[in-house]
């Protein structure tokens, strides 16, 4: 019998006798089949296959598995389970007993696991045989990928160098973001901030970085790029940076102050004597900018020249020469390949005196270094004259200073030559002074003998001044978006120093959530999305420092205000609105 086919069978059962006529009589006879559990469940489908989102929310229903089985009551009750042994040993998803509808248990992660295959019985309730009978499908779940990482560099910095010869339009370096995500969501990649000038392009799908305009080492040896990269429309981005060294070129000629000079000799100085310093500067940097110098042409072999120091030396007296003028061609040539040069004329003339020459400073030229920030009163330097007459003393010399603008912050003892310092120097004025110093004995007007020499005077920089912004406050406006905007602006301070001194750098004080800073270009960078309904305006505290010592430095303030843009739609108050309206209201 199969209960399942039929469930009852009815039957007549007639008995006949053996009379004449015959009789019969008849019985009915009803069967009712009772149940066994020889059915096992069934599904409607071998395997199920579905896609989900790797974002899908907890509990969300993957699929609903269906399976009968014919048989009564416990027999044909179906319980669903999911294999744990076979199949999802991590519990990621998990199936009602009852109505076989999978959910999910555990959050996704396509680029950890793009592919759950599950095995899903189906067991009824039966006794017979022990733990009944069962059935299995197969789930196959594909996850699809959603844009939920964000772009990972190759780098955290990047570095390389260029020369300031590179013409523009040349590749310089090639910045690599990898997205764990599926290749569907584009990389795109920008310089946010470091180029305030354009200088640099990229390449937004290869992260190729070229050159877009002539460097220069002399006015920027470094720059600093942020790059981001973005996936899509997402506002999942991440950045590097890119350290690029513009590496200097022979492309300044060293540079005299003057194109042509001119000093006066006695015609009885002795040899060795330092008859001038010749002082060239050179804008490049290492090799490009060491000096070399040289006397290119001369008249008379009576001069030499420290190719280091520049020094002018007379190389034997001129006292029998009745030549009264010489002229020296001096060259600076720097060692850069190939080497550029610049020329001084300097025109030396021989002062013949009427009777002996007996007094003499030690030297025709004195240079000397200090800083600005010397205090008045300090000696700075000595001059002392001597007698070239062994006979005769160089006594009761009286020492003065030739009047001029760039003497007139110095004073010199009568008695002992000591020069020293009366008005305060400025290195942002004037970084070079030079005046002459005067000696005469105090004898007899018609015996008096007078000598005079050369001071150079080198102002060093101090840090005697601090950095201070454009403005005490700035005031930025930014529209909200999902999307971080990049630099919004640039902040901007000045420093009257030089050198590391006026080198400044600067730092965000406050509110690191939602901007930074490039420290090297002042720019403000959103880096983070803006929401004005949370926040409608944000006041940061920005710092600038230089780089002397001790550091200087000021701060300012900056507004941002955050532009409303139309993301919400209307929205009705919580809760029913209910009003009573009586008849014939129009």
């Amino acid at each position: 019998l199969d209960r399942e086919r039929a469930d009852a069978h009815r039957l007549v059962v007639e008995a006949w006798d053996g009379g004449s006529p015959r009789r019969r009589g008849r019985l009915r006879v009803s069967v009712r089949v009772l149940d066994e559990n020889d059915n096992a469940p069934a599904f409607s489908r071998g395997e199920y296959r579905v896609r989900l989102r790797e974002d899908a929310p907890l509990g969300t229903a993957v699929c609903r598995l269906r399976a009968t089985d014919p048989d009564l009551g416990a027999n044909g009750e179906v319980r669903y389970a999911i294999n744990r042994r076979q199949s999802d040993p991590d519990g990621y998803f998990a199936v009602e007993e009852r109505s076989g509808v999978l959910r999910l248990r555990r959050p996704l992660d396509r680029e950890a696991r793009a592919l759950h295959r599950l095995v899903v019985e189906a067991r009824d309730g039966g006794t017979q045989p022990e733990g009944g009978l069962s059935a299995q499908a197969f789930v196959r779940i594909e996850i699809e990928d959603i844009n939920d990482n964000q772009p990972i560099f190759e780098q955290d910095v990047y570095v390389t160098n260029i020369s300031s010869h590179t013409q523009p339009g040349t590749e310089i370096i090639n910045v690599v973001a990898i997205d764990r995500d599926s290749g569907i969501f584009g990389i795109v990649t920008y310089i946010c901030s470091g180029d305030p000038h354009g200088k640099f392009s990229i390449d937004p799908q290869f992260g190729i970085i070229r050159t877009k305009k002539q460097l220069d080492h002399e006015s920027q040896s470094v720059v600093v790029l942020t790059v981001q990269s973005q996936l899509g429309n997402s506002p999942i981005y991440s950045s590097t940076q890119v350290n690029i060294s513009v590496t200097d070129i022979n492309d300044n000629p060293p540079v005299f102050h003057t194109k042509s000079d001119k000093v006066t000799i006695s015609h009885t100085q002795p040899s060795g004597t330092a008859v001038y310093i010749a002082h060239a500067e050179d804008k490049d940097s290492h090799l490009n900018g060491a000096i070399k110098y040289s006397i290119a042409s001369k008249q008379s072999d009576a001069f030499s020249i420290d190719p280091t120091l520049g020094v002018v030396n007379l190389t034997r007296t001129v006292f029998a020469e009745k030549q009264k003028e010489y002229t020296l061609h001096i060259a600076a040539e720097d060692c850069g390949s190939p080497p550029l040069t610049s020329l001084l004329m300097l025109t030396v003339v021989i002062e013949e005196q009427k009777m002996d020459r007996t007094l003499v400073f030690q030297s025709l030229v004195y240079q000397v270094e200090i800083s600005e920030a010397t205090s008045l009163g300090a000696q700075i330097l000595q001059v002392q004259a001597q007698s070239l007459n062994s006979q005769s003393i160089a006594s009761n010399l009286m020492y003065s200073l030739e009047p001029s603008t760039d003497s007139v912050a110095f004073g010199i003892s009568s008695d002992t030559g000591w020069i020293y310092l009366r008005k305060h120097l400025n290195y942002e004025c004037a970084q070079m002074l030079s005046f002459r110093a005067l000696v005469s004995t105090s004898e007899d007007k018609n015996l008096r003998q007078n000598a005079s020499t050369s001071i150079i005077v080198n102002v060093l920089d101090e840090n005697d001044h601090s950095p201070m912004f454009m403005r005490k406050t700035y005031f930025f406006e930014i529209e909200e978006n999902l999307i971080p905007s990049g630099v919004i602006g640039t902040i901007t301070a000045v420093d009257k120093d030089s050198g590391r001194n006026g080198q400044l750098s600067y730092f965000l004080l406050s509110d690191g959530k939602y901007f930074k800073m490039n420290s090297n270009t002042g720019e403000i960078i959103n880096w983070a999305a803006l929401d004005r309904e949370e926040r409608a305006q944000h006041t940061l505290r920005v710092l600038v420092t230089d780089a002397g010592r001790p550091r200087r430095s000021a701060t300012a303030a900056v507004r941002i205000s955050v532009r409303d843009r139309n993301d919400h739609a209307p929205r009705f108050p919580q809760g029913a609105l209910r009003r009573q309206v009586g008849r014939g209201t129009s």
